[in-house]
């Protein structure tokens, strides 16, 4: 028996379906049904009920899921120990993190190595997308990045609420009559959303591979925004930079705003009965199960979310 037939098994469990298993498993839809037809020929009893939707298991295939994740579980640990017979005996997990993702993740490292001293972690320095497309590739056991989530391929936990806060430039019509006595990231000024809705007004934005697209995109949704004069830059840093030097209105996490350097020429706002923010998450691909080094991070990320 070809023992890929286990890891099929699982996954078409996991995804509910043959076609969705089979887009998981970069194979065919009718590569896939083959292998099934010849798996229930070879044991001479049908898994599934093809007459049900979604897609249901018979006990037999009830049976053969058990023994499979038995197998696939066993696997593992074999794969593991004889990882451990070379090299330095470290087991190797591999992470996908973005700008914001990867601050995250590196304050926490020192406590989770401590912690887990058999891990060696890796980190793989990418964009949000290029995250979700590592997780579903296999290419990165987990990620650690900011919401929204694009694929339904994968799951994940919030960590840590992102405060997110608009950079005006001082002479801005938007700022004006308002008080900017003490203004600082941690003390924006509560603009009202209507002042955000000039036309003239120029607005810094993302560029389409960064989770800060979407943060401005759902802005400018539930406020009513839309930006007639704008321009796109790829790096948050230049962004606000530009912000600083009255170039225009950025919506940036306060954490870009602190470790920068500040500037006269801007003021820090929010908006008048609401708030900004997104969350850092960390995400993995739907049904895998994780070897124990990358179990433990998960674990441990979650156990310190919301934690300061």
């Amino acid at each position: 028996m070809d023992t890929n037939i286990f890891r099929y098994v699982i996954t078409i469990e996991a995804c509910g379906s043959i076609s969705a298993a089979a887009k998981r498993l970069f194979m065919s839809q009718p590569a896939l049904t083959k292998h099934i037809g010849k798996l229930e020929k070879q044991l001479g009893v049908k898994l599934y009920d093809r007459s049900s939707s979604p897609l249901a298991l018979t006990p037999a295939g009830r049976l053969f899921l058990e023994y499979a994740k038995e197998y696939a579980q066993e696997e593992r640990e074999f794969l593991e120990r004889l990882k451990k017979l070379e090299g330095d005996g470290l087991e190797r997990v591999l992470v996908a993190t973005t700008h914001r993702g990867g601050a995250y993740a590196g304050d926490r490292t020192a406590a989770f190595l401590a912690r887990f001293p058999e891990v060696s972690l890796e980190y793989l320095d990418v964009s949000a997308e290029e995250c979700e497309n590592a997780l579903n590739t296999g290419k990165a056991d987990l990620a650690v990045y900011t919401d929204p989530v694009l694929s339904d391929q994968i799951e994940y936990m919030p960590l840590e609420e992102d405060q997110l806060v608009l950079v005006v430039p001082r002479s801005s019509a938007v700022l004006e009559g308002k008080d900017l006595s003490g203004n600082t990231p941690e003390s924006p000024v509560e603009v009202e959303p209507e002042r955000f809705r000039n036309p003239d007004l120029t607005w810094v934005l993302s560029t389409q591979n960064h989770s800060l697209y979407f943060a401005e995109c759902a802005f400018f949704k539930k406020y009513g925004i839309a930006p007639v004069r704008s321009f796109r830059v790829d790096y948050v840093d230049t962004r606000y930079s530009i912000a600083c030097g009255g170039g225009g209105i950025v919506l940036v996490p306060t954490t870009t705003v602190v470790k920068g350097a500040g500037s006269k020429d801007c003021a820090f706002c929010t908006i008048r009965g609401g708030s900004l923010y997104r969350y850092v998450i960390i995400a993995k691909q739907k049904g895998k199960n994780l070897q124990r080094g990358a179990e433990n991070f998960w674990r441990f990320m979650v156990e310190q979310r919301f934690q300061h």
